[in-house]
């Protein structure tokens, strides 16, 4: 599956489901200048083992999402692969019901879709509880077998993308329960690879001791050196009860305040590791 624009370089890109997928809409925004060859893959973690092994040039994996929160086993693959996070990239995710020409709503007696499109179309579902989600792997995957089987009867939640490409009907568009609903994805690539980004953006991962005042001294260097602290996330340490490691995203104006806060977490850390440094990237509203 390929896509072309200007360039004359193709870059492969993994990503996590298939064409016309919200990745693949992730994929579209963020290299709009580049010649792109997508890879699909069933999971993340053969997102992140396609960018190690060479597969593919860089990997789109899902982060975070305005609604449901972090996707935590994805910092924990990027913390056990040789990888670097490179950019970001913030998309508005609609929802939408798809179904072959020629059916209403009241046709439809199953909906297909990822697990997070039907969590985030809930409301829907209640206003037409005649219908069964029904989860699968991936949304665009789920239209796009209802196209190719033929499928009457069955309907999917996927982008509008996917019900252009696959020639579906949009029986009801916009179904999700909120309308400021976006989710930012993650541009990874071989952590070998050294890129100047220019960024002022990093995302960490460090841990402490279990002490009282040690996540507070912490926090007192970001205030030092004037860091603002956009994300913070606890995950427990397996095998160390009462443990934890926390997932942290810092943006800065100035370098130098950034490399000196970073000193200085070294220090008061028993371990930090550095995910990636990357340019901000804009939300969507």
């Amino acid at each position: 599956m390929s896509y072309s624009t200007t360039r004359r370089e193709t870059y492969r890109v993994a990503i996590q489901g298939g064409i016309a997928s919200f990745h693949d809409l992730a994929v579209r925004e963020y290299f709009k200048d580049q010649s792109i060859e997508l890879l699909p893959c069933k999971t993340f973690k053969q997102v992140c083992n396609a960018v190690v092994h060479g597969d593919s040039d860089y990997g789109v994996m899902a982060i975070e999402n305005s609604l449901a929160g972090s996707l935590l086993p994805n910092y924990g693959l990027l913390e056990n692969h040789p990888l670097q996070i490179i950019g970001e990239q913030y998309l508005r995710i609609s929802h939408n019901l798809m179904a072959l020409p020629g059916q209403t709503v009241q046709d439809i007696k199953i909906v297909k879709s990822h697990p997070m499109a039907l969590a985030q179309s809930s409301e829907f579902f209640e206003k037409y509880s005649h219908l069964e989600p029904l989860e699968t792997d991936d949304t665009a995957e789920s239209a796009r077998e209802i196209a190719l089987n033929q499928v009457r009867g069955v309907a999917a939640v996927a982008s509008a993308l996917a019900a252009e490409l696959f020639n579906l009907d949009i029986l009801e568009a916009g179904i999700e329960n909120l309308k400021q609903n976006y989710t930012r994805f993650f541009v990874i690539a071989p952590k070998k690879i050294k890129i100047k980004t220019g960024g002022q953006k990093a995302s960490l991962n460090f841990r402490i001791s279990h002490q009282v005042g040690s996540l507070a001294g912490i926090l007192e260097i970001f205030k030092k050196f004037n860091i603002n602290l956009t994300l913070i996330q606890s995950v427990p340490v397996p095998g160390y009860p009462d443990e934890y490691s926390f997932h942290i995203d810092l943006e800065w104006t100035i370098e130098e305040d950034f490399l000196r806060a970073l000193e200085a977490m070294r220090e008061k850390s028993q371990a930090v590791s550095l995910l990636g440094v990357y340019k901000k990237g804009v939300k969507p509203y």
